[in-house]
């Protein structure tokens, strides 16, 4: 396990925003005072999910509509088929960890 700091946990619920570790991207969102860390690209038309919104426990793709569930990854509308990757968080010192 590798747990890198991605941004502060301050943050409020909805939040959704990009973070590089390496050269993986995520997609960070905060949902009912838990983060979760998702790989950034669609798996519909490889749109970046950082620019999407929470929707209810899952991630709005602000391209086509798309919709992802945020613990599993798996996709709940389309028109994505196909999973995104999830990674584990944790909080520590007030800031956002995601194992890479």
């Amino acid at each position: 396990m590798t747990w890198v700091d991605v941004g502060s946990a301050t943050l409020p619920d909805g939040t959704v925003f990009a973070a590089h570790v390496g050269e993986t991207q995520l997609a960070v969102a905060r949902v009912d005072d838990e983060w979760h860390a998702v790989e950034t690209w669609c798996t519909h038309a490889e749109c970046p999910l950082s620019d999407g919104w929470v929707d209810g426990r899952a991630l709005r793709c602000a391209c086509h509509g798309a919709l992802f569930d945020l613990v599993t990854g798996d996709p709940l509308e389309g028109p994505a088929s196909a999973p995104i990757r999830v990674f584990e968080t944790r909080v520590a010192s007030g800031r956002i960890e995601v194992d890479v």
